[in-house]
């Protein structure tokens, strides 16, 4: 009888406590913007976890966003997750800042950055992003200085502000690897 009386005391408590996290993190899930959290594969940031946080996309801060349409056919046949997965970069230049590929080569307001390639270390053609130009409202050059095959808006272009899923910052990284993308 004594055991019977206990379990009946047991089973809302542990039905609360096994149902209420669940309510909880559901309910959230409308007000927290998605994805909250991403983990970096990619080199050309550390790769680890990465967190979202409240901070308008800015230069030097790390972004995550959907690969623009200029992106593909290159990425379809080498990266074709970009159409599941952002990309996560550094922003390099925003509004106003003039940016510069020419001649195989990028500068961001007068002061050279990186080579732009012609092939990826496959030997397959790289798209290339022609222009010179101050950035407008809602455009950010994204680049990654970590290692020389990034595939950033030397290749695709400038983000819109519309293809940004967040700003995110490294919460649990290792930045000393390397790789692609």
């Amino acid at each position: 009888m004594r055991l019977q009386q206990t379990r009946r005391r047991l089973t809302p408590a542990i039905l609360a406590w096994g149902v209420l996290p669940c309510v909880a993190a559901a309910a959230l899930a409308g007000f927290v913007p998605q994805p909250s959290v991403l983990w970096n594969r990619s080199a050309s940031e550390p790769t680890g976890l990465y967190i979202r946080t409240a901070a308008a996309p800015a230069t030097g801060r790390i972004i995550a966003f959907h690969a623009p349409a200029a992106a593909f056919p290159y990425a379809d046949d080498r990266m074709g997750y970009l159409h599941r997965v952002p990309i996560l970069k550094q922003i390099a230049a925003g509004e106003g800042d003039v940016v510069c590929t020419r001649e195989g080569a990028l500068s961001i307001n007068g002061r050279w950055r990186a080579p732009v390639l012609a092939d990826d270390p496959r030997g397959g053609s790289l798209p290339q992003w022609r222009g010179c130009r101050a950035l407008g409202k809602g455009e950010f050059f994204v680049f990654s200085s970590r290692i020389p095959n990034s595939f950033d808006s030397r290749y695709y272009g400038p983000v819109k502000i519309g293809e940004i899923v967040g700003v995110f910052e490294p919460l649990m990284t290792s930045s000393n690897q390397h790789g692609d993308a």
